[in-house]
């Protein structure tokens, strides 16, 4: 009898360690433990621009709208086809849902400093006239977006006053009023960091000396060529006569 039971003990206890050590319950945990990770993990969002008015992959303004998609129900602009294949690969990434939402997550994001597509520059190089962004009125509809404004948001610009969905577009139509509203000519800004000679009238950084530029009878130095697209767009915002 005491053999038998002594047999038993034997075979339960290499039961039990058998289990204990089945290497495939162990990877089913750990499996189970990595896909719960994933699952909670959230897309880092990478955007710089709002989708309207910029790129919302680089930040760069939009000199036109040729160039869109639809994400989450609602048109979406990009400065070239490199960047809308960036954000179709990863959607949440750049794109928010809404434009406001837009608005927010980029808020205190900065722009790529100087343009990094050749096809953007040599638009730019060509000199066009601005074109009219406006796809609102500024009293039912949000001159930026299209979409129904906020009687509480109401500015005057030269004269004309106006609304808009959000604080966002409001601060996007005072930076460049004549692009949204119809009827005004607002005055130019001055946006320039340097003097033209010794830095860059865009960044501020030294210039390149061998990039000599001429804009309304003024000649100017850069530190780069995007930088001097950038003054040849809008010389009076970049140079002090």
């Amino acid at each position: 009898m005491k053999k038998i039971l002594f047999a038993l003990t034997i075979a339960c206890a290499l039961a039990v360690s058998a289990l204990a050590h089945d290497p495939k319950k162990h990877d089913s945990k750990q499996t189970g433990k990595t896909a719960g990770k994933t699952a909670t993990a959230k897309t880092e969002f990478l955007g710089k621009g709002d989708g309207v008015t910029t790129c919302p992959v680089t930040g760069e303004e939009l000199h036109n709208k040729d160039i869109k998609a639809n994400f989450f129900g609602r048109t979406v602009y990009f400065c070239c086809p490199g960047c809308l294949s960036e954000a179709q690969k990863q959607p949440a990434a750049y794109v928010k849902k809404t434009h406001k939402e837009q608005l927010l997550a980029i808020k205190n994001v900065k722009p790529d400093e100087h343009g990094h597509h050749g096809e953007h520059q040599e638009k730019a190089a060509d000199g066009a006239a601005a074109k009219f962004l406006g796809k609102g009125d500024g009293i039912e509809t949000c001159p930026v977006t299209g979409e129904p404004v906020n009687k509480n948001l109401k500015y005057e610009i030269a004269g004309k006053t106006f609304y808009v969905c959000c604080e966002g577009c409001g601060d996007t139509v005072k930076k460049n009023p004549s692009a949204y509203l119809k009827g005004v000519e607002a005055k130019v800004a001055f946006l320039g960091k340097g003097d033209g000679v010794e830095t860059c009238p865009v960044t501020g950084e030294p210039v390149n000396k061998n990039l000599k530029h001429e804009a309304n009878g003024q000649t100017f130095y850069v530190c780069c060529d995007g930088c001097a697209e950038t003054v040849k767009k809008n010389p009076a915002a970049y140079l002090k006569k």
